[in-house]
């Protein structure tokens, strides 16, 4: 398998998770930045957008390389702006460097914001059954993570639950 065009993506895939719900419909939302978007904005495939909750069994928590912790970047000879650079083939260096460590994922801030982080989980080090996935919660206009996400990058909504 081809290595993916995310910033830390390593072969055979990397696997990208928020570590909120304000984080992950941002993401979800960036696109419509300076924009606004109402109800059909939040369906893709004929789906609505949910959040789902993950729980990671300990063996794959335990081994992930958090970014965030300076002790791990001066074990690993990472510089912090190395982390954050636009050109990916700098940021999939050191994720292909945790990865043959023996890491399971990282830990970094989001490219939004400091006190967001994304967990990145390298898709050899763990089994789609060791997601224990919770239930989804469907996003609507009135979701506290759509209002709190849309404020924060410059997204308007408009209209109601009803309107289109």
């Amino acid at each position: 398998m081809a290595q993916g065009s995310g910033r830390f993506d390593v072969p055979p895939g990397s696997l990208y998770l928020a570590e909120t719900p304000d984080h992950a419909v941002a993401e979800k939302i960036q696109r419509f930045r300076g924009r606004s978007i109402g109800v059909r904005h939040l369906t893709e495939f004929s789906h609505p957008l949910a959040l789902v909750e993950l729980s990671l069994p300990l063996r794959v928590r335990s081994h992930i390389a958090d970014l965030c912790d300076p002790e791990i970047l001066q074990r690993h000879g990472i510089q912090p702006d190395r982390t954050a650079f636009r050109d990916i083939r700098t940021t999939q260096t050191i994720a292909r460097a945790l990865h043959q460590w023996g890491a399971s994922g990282l830990r970094w801030w989001s490219a939004f914001f400091g006190e967001w982080h994304t967990l990145v989980l390298f898709a050899d080090r763990f089994s789609t059954a060791d997601l224990a996935p919770g239930t989804p919660t469907a996003i609507g206009l009135e979701s506290p993570a759509l209002v709190h996400a849309a404020e924060a990058i410059g997204v308007r909504i408009r209209g109601s639950p009803t309107e289109g």
